[in-house]
């Protein structure tokens, strides 16, 4: 018997290994099937058992999703046919649908077959079974549902498994492949009284988010409550409920609108035996499929290794496992401590790499303030419509599309305006219930924004709940202390909204609508920003003894000279200075204009 049994009490230890060495007539006899079931809803613990192909029970295991192992040291791969073992495992809370890490074990187990049986203690119990299937040219695991245990006995297993053997047998070389399953997503959130983006728009966000991240959601459901749940995140008779619908609808990851603690994970997989992840870990996807650069890579995974850092117990079904499936490695300390320090390690080695670039942008940053080559940084909330902009301003083809956290690496490009030429760097859009962690993850891309001498903070205006995007924006820029920049506010897509919704807009003076896709606005934009960056500019004449060498090294450093002829007396310098330019440094050299 493996598995941790030791918080079990013996009367329960007993029953389990009572069922090793049973040799049952079928896959799974009436007998052992009760059994599992009502220890199973005894404990709250899925239970498996391992058989040989003649149905003999060889082990029991006994644990949740995160912790029972399928297998043992006398598990080995055959070369030239299927493994002679078949598994069968129960899922508490009624689900009999294979995850994809039931999957996966039995790919790396080369299983026969693995079965699901969902128990529920108030409805029949349903079965679901992986079976290997020879598809063209591959070895495919499809799954088959059954209403009864008399169907899943019916099926004919052998035949599949016969067909499997021959086909490895006559390449021996093939691998297994699994079939990818679609991502069936019920998204689960959370109504309290808290101001800021409504509950509504917030599902309508994620929603967003998990089709950007590959999903396709089925259903969506919202508890109205005073606090989130600090045990099943929605009340646990709310997380019953939804199992049947987990049921009906064929859905296989549950994605809830807060973050969850590893406890909350463990405690709604354990009732729903369905993969269950958060809002970070969507947004932690997206971020991973879109960085493109060295910088944006270490960035994503940085903020993935805090999160399983501090997520490890409970990550259950999510968390990668050494040869997949319902947990092929024992949940000991001694391995969770293993994990913990080797996560750590990777987190302290991301982090010194992620200093050297930072060192290296802060570098390129002080060079161009001592170039005086003036920055400007695209913010907003996700989907605002930033790279439009930068495509329209720096006339290049920066990635754009719908979805959000499309960009996710810093870009620089220059724009040139009244020959008056700046830097503009499209960054990151913004989102509500962005995780703290995520933000400090990934400082070193916005260090544009600390280091820049504007912002432009683009808005989308036909969404309704514009205003509070744009807190949330103001909450963010206050996390990285930037709050101090000047800022222009540009509402954009102003070309969606009809003239009498335009006419009720209150703007202030240094305020800006636009349209970035239709090219609506932008000359006065261009020219507001230019105003920002340079000020009231004046010009000056100034007269230079020529032994003073510095002075002229100087303002050939600044770049502000205008034209220079070489009179008797010295250098004439006629030069373009802006309100910060020190002009005490060349004062006495002054040629006073005549009133």
């Amino acid at each position: 018997m493996n598995g941790n049994k030791n918080d079990l009490k013996k009367s329960l230890k007993q029953r389990l290994d009572d069922l090793v060495g049973i040799e049952m007539e079928s896959l799974l006899d009436q007998d052992v099937f009760e059994t599992l079931r009502d220890l199973t809803l005894e404990t709250g613990r899925e239970i498996l058992i391992g058989t040989s192909d003649k149905n003999r029970i060889l082990w029991v295991n006994v644990g949740d999703a995160a912790n029972v192992a399928v297998g043992d040291k006398q598990m080995e791969s055959h070369v030239k046919s299927l493994n002679r073992y078949r598994v069968i495992h129960t899922h508490p809370g009624g689900n009999p649908r294979l995850s994809a890490e039931d999957f996966s074990a039995a790919k790396g187990q080369w299983l026969q077959c693995i079965v699901a049986v969902g128990v529920e203690a108030k409805t029949p119990s349903l079965f679901g079974m992986g079976i290997p299937m020879v598809m063209e040219d591959q070895i495919v695991y499809r799954q088959g549902l059954f209403n009864s245990l008399k169907k899943l006995n019916a099926f004919p297993l052998e035949q599949f498994v016969l067909k499997a053997n021959r086909f490895i047998k006559n390449d021996p070389n093939r691998i297994f492949e699994i079939e990818n399953e679609e991502e069936r997503v019920l998204l689960l959130g959370l109504s309290t009284t808290q101001k800021g983006i409504g509950i509504d728009e917030s599902m309508k966000e994620l929603e967003q988010l998990v089709l950007t991240a590959g999903g396709k959601v089925v259903k969506s459901v919202v508890q109205n409550r005073s606090q989130i749940d600090p045990t099943f995140y929605l009340g646990r008779g709310k997380i019953q409920e939804i199992t049947k619908m987990i049921q009906n609808n064929d859905i296989n990851v549950i994605v809830t609108n807060d973050e969850l603690n590893a406890r909350q994970i463990h405690n709604i997989e354990s009732l729903t035996s369905t993969k269950t992840i958060d809002r970070t870990t969507v947004i932690l996807d997206i971020f991973a499929k879109h960085a493109t650069t060295r910088e944006g890579k270490l960035q994503v995974e940085l903020a993935q290794q805090k999160y399983r850092m501090s997520h490890l117990k409970g990550l259950g079904i999510v968390m990668s496992r050494t040869g997949g499936g319902i947990g092929t490695r024992g949940p000991g300390e001694k391995k969770l401590e293993t994990d913990r320090r080797h996560i750590r390690r990777q987190i302290e080695e991301l982090e010194a790499k992620n200093k050297k670039i930072e060192k290296s942008n802060e570098l390129n940053a002080l060079q161009r303030q001592k170039n005086r080559v003036k920055t400007v940084s695209l913010i907003g909330y996700t989907n605002s419509g930033k790279s439009t902009l930068f495509n329209r301003l720096t006339d290049s083809q920066a990635v754009m599309q719908d979805g959000l956290f499309i960009t996710l690496d810093s870009t620089l490009r220059k724009v040139s305006h009244e020959k008056h030429a700046y830097l503009i760097s499209d960054t990151v859009g913004f989102i509500d219930k962005l995780p703290h962690e995520l933000v400090n993850a990934f400082k070193t891309t916005l260090k544009e924004v600390e280091m820049a001498d504007l912002l432009l903070h683009v808005v989308d205006v036909s969404n309704p709940h514009f205003k509070e995007q744009i807190q949330v924006v103001n909450g963010v820029l206050k996390e990285l202390n930037v709050c101090d920049r000047p800022i222009i506010l540009v509402y954009n897509k102003i070309d969606q909204l009809s003239g009498e919704s335009r006419q009720s807009l209150e703007a202030e003076e240094n305020d800006v609508y636009i349209s970035a896709k239709e090219g609506i606005g932008l000359d006065e934009l261009l020219e507001k920003i230019t105003g920002q960056l340079l000020g009231s500019r004046r010009e000056e004449s100034l007269l230079i003894p020529y032994e003073d060498t510095k002075t002229m090294a100087f303002l050939h450093e600044k770049k502000v000279v205008l034209e220079l002829s070489y009179e008797e007396n010295g250098s004439l310098v006629k030069i373009e200075v802006t309100a910060d330019f020190p002009i005490h440094r060349v004062e006495k050299y002054l040629i006073q204009k005549e009133s």
